[in-house]
């Protein structure tokens, strides 16, 4: 029964948490307007599924098979920056590293608390599916259909969203910035995984696999046609006009793919289970103190408190605030990590040896995402927000300083790049270098100052990354 007890307390504190937060509404609201977009009507420009480059006809079972695909895949990490930034980010680690407790049950409490906060999102989206339903679906409309294929591929989906959020929580190296980009890692790989996993090598065809196929999206749609498929596209296909029909309900019930869809959920489980088993207990950090300091508070004599004269402090006019100390002072924080700032060194060096598009252009914005993400969310606590309101400078102050910073950051990083530019001729370049000069710095101050974390800009510089990468001509 105390096992019940300590699961059912752990799952229902961190519910609540996510109920009582503001962000679960505005993320709420939300998504009915994604889904507007994510069901566009047969005379839009985009479809978000093809199957051999054309569209299906709109279906109920189709509608949700489309909405959850599109959540299993590409909203998975705006699932996993809600749960890293959201209202459970902080935890009284203080008291639970030392309290006598099961940490599985209660990292698995955890779990189904930020499970079932995704699902109720899901929720909200199969509302909104459904009444799209309505005005779009041609043909029938059956509710049952559409939330049936909506949920299978999303739910376990979200699940393991939420279980590999844990997993990196659960040790002290994965808990900043490593984190985030292991996960980052890790949904490229699995998507990746359940496309390449789909095709045949002899024939050159896809083929359904649902146990390979982690967030359950190619599965379903090669189980929906009788002939053979060659290519799938999710989220940005060009709507060609043409649209064939496709049984989406025999794909989504497939036994297999729903012994599948079980089995991951059961997968997600497991995890956060393990990140119990393995869990480390928060580690602060430590002051530095320098050698000379501790000899001189050592050597010095000590004298008692009676033979100290008191000496009245003198009072001290109020001055302007000097915003140029403060520019300095922001990029000497952001440089302060030895580690980062030989990473900026070397990519600025490349920026002036190698080409910029395909080698140098990538490896700056990679390195530059994570010391300017760090910045933007150091000062951005509502109990340091209101300690700094005293200090001189405003909210909109600081933010603009703190821009001035990290664009001076990145402009140095790069200036070794403009002078191969400008000696090369490569004009081109120039709005790749002033979107990473200006643009980048401006999305990431201010990811961090609607969000107060660092998560939510990185997640997203990242995937801008991951594109720009990609779109690169070698």
């Amino acid at each position: 029964m105390s096992a019940l007890l300590q699961l059912h307390s752990s799952l229902w504190i961190d519910l609540k948490r996510y109920l009582r937060s503001p962000g679960l509404l505005l993320v709420a609201l939300a998504v009915p307007v994604a889904a507007h977009y994510m069901v566009p009507d047969q005379d839009a420009s985009y479809a978000v599924m093809t199957v051999n480059g054309v569209k299906p006809v709109l279906t109920a079972p189709v509608l949700g098979l489309e909405l959850g695909v599109l959540a299993a895949t590409l909203l998975t990490p705006l699932a996993y920056i809600f749960l890293r930034a959201g209202p459970t980010r902080h935890q009284p680690w203080q008291i639970s590293d030392v309290a006598p407790h099961s940490r599985v049950l209660s990292i698995l409490g955890r779990w189904a608390a930020d499970t079932a906060a995704l699902w109720m999102l899901l929720m909200v989206l199969t509302l909104a599916g459904l009444v799209l339903g309505v005005f779009r679906i041609e043909g029938k409309n059956n509710f049952f259909q559409t939330i049936i294929g909506l949920w299978l591929p999303a739910a376990p989906a979200l699940a393991l969203v939420a279980a590999i959020r844990l997993f990196l929580d659960a040790r002290n190296i994965t808990r900043r910035w490593l984190g985030d980009l292991t996960f980052f890692i890790a949904w490229i790989f699995l998507t990746v995984m359940g496309i390449l996993s789909a095709e045949d090598p002899e024939t050159k065809l896809m083929v359904s696999r649902p146990f390979t196929d982690v967030f359950g999206f190619i599965s379903p749609i090669i189980g929906s046609v009788n002939y053979p498929v060659t290519n799938i596209t999710i989220g940005g296909a060009t709507n060609m006009g043409n649209s064939i029909s496709v049984d989406a309900w025999q794909g989504i019930t497939d036994a297999t793919y729903v012994q599948a869809r079980l089995f991951w959920l059961a997968i997600s489980a497991g995890l956060a289970m393990l990140a119990g088993f393995i869990w480390e207990p928060m580690k602060t950090r430590q002051p530095k103190f320098k050698k000379s300091n501790l000899q001189d508070v050592t050597v010095a004599p000590r004298a008692s408190i009676s033979d100290i004269a008191f000496k009245a402090p003198a009072a001290v006019a109020a001055g302007s605030t000097n915003y140029l100390a403060v520019i300095i002072s922001e990029i000497r924080i952001i440089l302060k990590s030895k580690a980062w700032l030989i990473c900026l060194a070397v990519v600025a060096i490349m920026g002036a040896l190698f080409s910029f598009r395909t080698i140098a252009g990538p490896a700056i914005l990679l390195i530059l995402i994570f010391p300017l993400t760090e910045a933007s969310s150091r000062w951005q606590a509502k109990s340091t927000r209101n300690l700094l309101d005293t200090l001189g400078t405003g909210k909109i102050q600081r933010t603009v300083l703190l821009f001035i910073a990290s664009l001076s950051v990145a402009a140095l990083v790069l200036l070794p790049a403009c002078f191969r530019m400008i000696i090369t001729g490569e004009w081109q370049w120039v709005a790749h270098i002033g979107a990473m000069i200006f643009l980048a710095p401006a999305l990431i101050i201010a990811a961090g100052y609607f969000t107060r974390s660092a998560v939510t800009g990185r997640m997203i510089m990242l995937i801008i990354w991951y594109i720009y990468l990609s779109s690169a001509t070698f």
